[in-house]
């Protein structure tokens, strides 16, 4: 029974092979005849039952290794389950942002976090000259607070170097820059969860009245 990771789980589990395909070719020189092919494996996961799609290739005159190709891509981080309640402008550039980390493109991932970041400030601020008057209009309306703006700062930051300086950030600077990302967007789903609890909850009762 083979072990694969499944994005869903979020780690390695048991897979059923529920089909495989296979092709082939060869090479006729009769001094140096080669052979190659590719598997083609469809794996269920038998915890959640999700399926995925592994390709193997090997040749008879080198060794391939462990080069495994898996469709969908193993996802390096999952997509908070939130993401479906946020703005529809927002929530389809984070998805792209999700669709850039599992193909590896960090450079895209974090020049995706950027602007994902400028369009927020944008619907909640309006598009004012530079980012700094953004985030100081961010701040006085009580959207974020002093602290949270050097938090997005270094967000931001890494995000120019990437687009402007050709950066490759490494996974713990993307890791770094979506929990930003994500902890702010989040929070703006908090506001109204938050509103709408203290609409739900009664009052304290006055004493005189009990």
């Amino acid at each position: 029974m083979p072990k694969s990771y499944c994005n869903y789980c979020s780690g390695l589990t048991n897979h059923e092979e529920v089909a495989v395909r296979a092709t082939s070719g060869h090479d006729g020189h009769p001094e140096y005849p080669c052979e190659w092919g590719t598997y083609y494996r469809m794996l269920q996961c038998l915890g959640c039952e999700t399926v995925v799609l592994r390709v193997d290739h090997w040749h008879s005159e080198y060794d391939m290794g462990d080069q495994s190709e898996f469709y969908p891509p193993r996802a390096s981080r999952r997509p908070p389950l939130w993401m479906w309640q946020i703005p529809d402008g927002w929530r389809v550039l984070l998805a792209e942002i999700y669709t850039a980390l599992q193909a590896d493109s960090k450079r895209l991932a974090m020049m995706g976090a950027r602007a994902l970041l400028d369009v927020y400030m944008n619907d909640n601020v309006g598009d004012l000259r530079t980012f700094d008057l953004k985030l100081s209009a961010l701040v006085e309306k009580g959207r974020i607070t002093d602290s949270d703006k050097a938090v997005l700062v270094a967000a931001l930051e890494a995000g120019h170097a990437a687009t402007h300086r050709g950066h490759l950030p490494s996974d713990a600077d993307i890791a770094h820059a979506m929990d930003i990302v994500e902890n702010l967007l989040q929070r703006h789903l908090l506001q109204f969860s938050a509103e709408a609890l203290a609409k739900a909850t009664p009052p304290r009762p006055n004493k005189k009245q009990v």
